[in-house]
C-alpha cells in the first residue's frame, strides 16, 4: 500500500490541476477522505469527476453536485457514453489559459472508478490502459492531451482503515474476494433496500426478506449449479458482483 501512496503523493505535489474522480453512484462513499486531505494540504486547484454518470438517475446527480460544487467544480462524466467530455476540456483548457503556462493534470481516485477511461475519452484514443480488474495501473502513466497540457494517471489507493469488504466491492475498489457468497448476500441486503424491483426484474426471481435465500433464487434461475445439481453460491455471488461492478445490474 505504501508505494501506490507515495506515487499518489508525488502527483499531487507535481500536478497543477488535480481531476478527483468518484463513483456517481456513491459520491460519498468514494470520497476519499485522505486524497482530499492531501490535494488541500498541497494548496492544489481540484475538480470532482462523478463518474459513471449514465447508471444513475438524474436527479441523483443533480443532488449530488449541489452538495460537491461548494467546494469545487463538478462535472458529471460517462466514460462509456462520453457525455461531459465538452464541459470538462472546457475547464480544464480554461484554467491552462489562467496559467498562461502548460500544465499538468493529475487523475486521482479509488480503484476502479474509470480514471483511465476518463483519460482515454479526453485523448480522444486509448492513450491509458484500462482493465475491469482493480489496482489495474500500478504506477504513474504520463499522456499529452494538447501540446500544453499533460494528464497523469495515477493507481488507485483505498485508505488503510477501510476494512468491509462489501463496502469497497459496492465502490468497485475491490474484485477478488475472499467470501463471494457472503459479501454477494450483504450486497444484494443493501440494493434490495434502495430497489427491489431492479433485483427482480434483472434476474427474474423473486426477493426474499433474507438475503441469503435471495441469491440462492438467483442461483438457480441462472443455473450456477455443482455436481449432483446443488447450488453453486459462490459462483453466483461473483455473477452479482461482477453484474454490480460492471454496471449491468443498475440501481
Amino acid at each position: 500500500m505504501a508505494k501506490p501512496w507515495v506515487v499518489v503523493d508525488r502527483i499531487i505535489r507535481n500536478s497543477d490541476l488535480i481531476l478527483n474522480v468518484l463513483d456517481a453512484r456513491f459520491p460519498d462513499k468514494t470520497m476519499n477522505s485522505i486524497i482530499a486531505g492531501r490535494i488541500r494540504s498541497a494548496g492544489k486547484k481540484f475538480f470532482y469527476i462523478l463518474n459513471k454518470s449514465d447508471l444513475v438517475e438524474i436527479e441523483q446527480i443533480k443532488r449530488a453536485i449541489n452538495y460537491l460544487r461548494d467546494e469545487a467544480p463538478v462535472v458529471a462524466f460517462s466514460a462509456k457514453e462520453q457525455t461531459g467530455k465538452g464541459k470538462l476540456l472546457d475547464f480544464i483548457k480554461r484554467f491552462a489559459k489562467e496559467r498562461k503556462k502548460s500544465i499538468r493534470v493529475g487523475v486521482v481516485g479509488y480503484p476502479n472508478t474509470g480514471k483511465s477511461s476518463i483519460i482515454n475519452v479526453l485523448a480522444g484514443r486509448k492513450a491509458a490502459r484500462t482493465s475491469p480488474i482493480a489496482g489495474f495501473t500500478k504506477g504513474k502513466q504520463w499522456i499529452r492531451l494538447t501540446p500544453d497540457i499533460l494528464l497523469i494517471d495515477t493507481p488507485g489507493v483505498i485508505p488503510t482503515k477501510e476494512k468491509s469488504e462489501v463496502e469497497l466491492v459496492m465502490k468497485d475498489a475491490v474484485t477478488q474476494v475472499e467470501d463471494p457468497e457472503g459479501v454477494a448476500t450483504e450486497l444484494l441486503d443493501k440494493l434490495c433496500k434502495k430497489n427491489k424491483l431492479a433485483i427482480e426484474q434483472f434476474y427474474n426471481i423473486e426477493v426474499k426478506d433474507d438475503p441469503y435465500e435471495t441469491l440462492e433464487a438467483i442461483a438457480k434461475a441462472k443455473h450456477k449449479l455443482k455436481k449432483g445439481g446443488l447450488l453453486d453460491l459462490d459462483a453466483a455471488g461473483r455473477m452479482v458482483i461482477e453484474d454490480w461492478q460492471r454496471g449491468k445490474l443498475v440501481i
